[in-house]
C-alpha cells in the first residue's frame, strides 16, 4: 500500500470533523442503517458487548479484550477517541489495524459514498462505525467489544443489539445532546438495551442512574449485575505503580489482584470488565482463573493516569475531559501525593470551562491553557479569560502554540517537576507523541 493512498484515506476523513450529526427523529440512525445496507453489513453476524457510560468505557473495553485476547477468543475491539492515530481504534485479538488494511476500507468507503444520496448527511461516527464492522468482516470475528461515542440513542451505534450491555460510571457529559439532568442522560444511554440483550452491567455509583436501571429490571427479561450487589470489589493498596484488589462475582472471585493501571478509579473499571466475563461465562464461555489474573495484570492503556519521565520531567496523562473524570483525576493525585507544577489543559467548546477548572483545582500550579486540537471545538481566548476571572489567584498562561508550552516547561527549573496533561484524549495524545519523539531526536 503506497504512502500516497493513506494520506488519500487521511484526506477523506479530515471532512468529517467539522460535520455536525442530524439526530432529529433517529435519522442519524436511518443513515446507519442505509450504510450497512450500502456495506453489505449483516450486524447479525456479530455478538456484541457494548459499552457506554460517562467516564471509564473505553478502559473498560480494553480490558475485557485483554481478557479475551489472552484465552485466544477471537473478537474485535472498537474503541474511540485516537490519541495520534486512527488505526488506535480498531483492532482484533490484540493487534491493531495495519496502515494497509486501513487505507484499504476508507477508500472502499469513499468510493461508495459517492454514489449514496445523503453521503452530506453521513457524520464522522457513521464512518468510524462502517470501518470497524468492515475490518471485522474482513477477520471473520464474530465477537466484539464495542465501546460507544456519544450516548445511547443519541449514537448512530444504536442499531446494534447487545448480547451484553455495560453501562459504566454516569455523570452529567455531553448535556447539549443528552438532556440536563442524570435522568436524561441514563435514559439515553440504557437505549443500548434491547430485547435479545442477555445481561446487562451496571457499573456505576451514581444513585440517580442506579435507581433508573432499578425500576428497569422490575420489568425486563434481560439479566441485571449491578456493581456492588451482584459483584463486589476492594482496593487494599493503590500507588504510582498501580492497585491491588479483591474481586468476587457468581462465577469467581480474585484475592490480591494487581493491575498496573493508576487510580482508583481503574479499579471499578476492571470491576465492570469482571462482571462481563462472569456474564460470558453464564452464556457458555470458558475461562480460566489464572489467565484472567495474568492479563489483568498485564493491561497498558496509554494517556490513562500515564506517568512519563522525560528529560528530567515527570508527566501525568491523563485523558479526563468531564468533571467527574477530572474530581477523580484530582483525588487519585492527591492519594499519590503528587505535587503538580504545571498543567496544560484544553477544553472542548461544549464544555463549562469554569466548572472543568473548578474540579481540578492546583493552587501553586501554572495553568497552560490551549486551544482544542480540533479546531471546531476550539473555545475562543475571550471566554477563555472571562471563565477564568472567577477563580482568585489562579497562574494561567493562554498560548495557542502548543509546543512553546512544552519548551517553556523544559527551560524552567525541573528538579521535582510533575506536569499535568489533561483536558482531551487528543491533547494529551499530541503531547505525548512530541515529547517522546523530541527525546529521540535529543531536542
Amino acid at each position: 500500500m503506497r504512502k500516497t493512498q493513506y494520506h488519500q484515506a487521511l484526506n477523506f476523513l479530515s471532512q468529517f470533523n467539522s460535520r455536525s450529526m442530524n439526530r432529529k427523529n433517529g435519522f442519524h440512525h436511518q443513515i446507519m442503517w442505509d450504510l450497512l445496507e450500502l456495506f453489505s453489513i449483516n450486524l447479525d453476524q456479530f455478538k456484541f458487548i457494548q459499552i457506554t457510560g460517562s467516564c471509564g468505557k473505553g478502559s473498560t473495553a480494553h480490558l475485557i479484550s485483554s481478557i479475551l485476547t489472552y484465552h485466544e477468543y477471537n473478537h474485535g475491539l472498537f474503541t474511540g477517541p485516537h490519541l495520534t492515530r486512527y488505526e488506535e481504534r480498531f483492532s482484533c485479538n490484540g493487534q491493531l489495524i495495519t496502515n494497509e488494511e486501513f487505507a484499504s476500507i476508507v477508500i472502499e468507503i469513499e468510493e461508495k459514498l459517492k454514489f449514496y444520496h445523503l453521503e452530506h448527511e453521513v457524520g464522522h461516527m457513521h464512518v468510524m462505525i462502517v470501518i470497524a464492522l468492515l475490518f471485522f468482516q474482513r477477520k471473520r470475528v464474530e465477537l466484539v467489544v464495542f465501546e460507544n461515542g456519544v450516548g445511547g440513542k443519541a449514537d448512530p451505534s444504536n442499531v446494534i443489539d447487545p448480547i451484553i450491555a455495560v453501562l459504566t460510571e454516569i455523570t452529567m457529559d455531553h448535556a447539549h445532546l443528552l438532556g440536563s439532568t442524570i435522568e436524561d442522560i441514563i435514559i439515553d444511554k440504557s437505549c443500548i438495551i434491547k430485547h435479545s440483550t442477555k445481561y446487562v452491567i451496571c457499573g456505576m455509583n451514581n444513585v440517580q442512574a442506579r435507581n433508573y436501571l432499578l425500576k428497569i429490571e422490575a420489568h425486563d427479561e434481560s439479566n441485571y449485575l449491578f456493581m456492588n450487589r451482584d459483584y463486589v470489589y476492594l482496593i487494599k493498596h493503590s500507588d504510582e505503580s498501580g492497585s491491588i484488589f479483591h474481586f468476587k462475582g457468581e462465577h469467581f472471585r480474585l484475592e490480591d489482584q494487581r493491575i498496573t493501571l493508576i487510580g482508583n478509579h481503574q479499579v471499578q473499571n476492571a470491576s465492570n470488565a469482571l462482571a462481563v466475563i462472569d456474564a460470558l461465562m453464564y452464556l457458555g464461555y470458558n475461562f480460566n482463573i489464572e489467565t484472567i489474573q495474568f492479563a489483568l495484570k498485564h493491561v497498558q492503556i496509554a494517556c490513562r493516569m500515564e506517568i512519563v519521565e522525560k528529560n528530567g520531567v515527570k508527566f501525568l496523562f491523563d485523558g479526563a475531559h468531564n468533571i467527574l473524570e477530572l474530581k477523580t483525576l484530582k483525588e487519585n493525585i492527591h492519594s499519590l501525593k503528587l505535587t503538580i507544577s504545571d498543567i496544560i489543559l484544553s477544553i472542548s467548546s461544549n464544555k463549562d470551562i469554569a466548572k472543568m477548572l473548578g474540579s481540578i483545582d492546583f493552587k501553586e500550579a501554572i495553568y497552560h491553557i490551549t486551544p482544542h486540537p480540533f479546531h471546531e471545538r476550539n473555545l475562543s481566548q475571550k471566554e477563555i479569560n472571562n471563565s477564568i476571572e472567577a477563580f482568585e489567584n489562579i497562574n494561567y498562561l493562554y498560548e495557542p502554540d502548543l509546543l512553546k508550552i512544552i519548551h517553556n516547561i523544559y527551560d524552567q527549573s525541573n528538579s521535582g517537576k510533575v506536569v499535568l496533561v489533561t483536558g482531551s484524549l487528543y491533547l494529551v495524545g499530541y503531547v505525548k507523541d512530541f515529547i517522546n519523539n523530541s527525546t529521540k531526536k535529543g531536542t
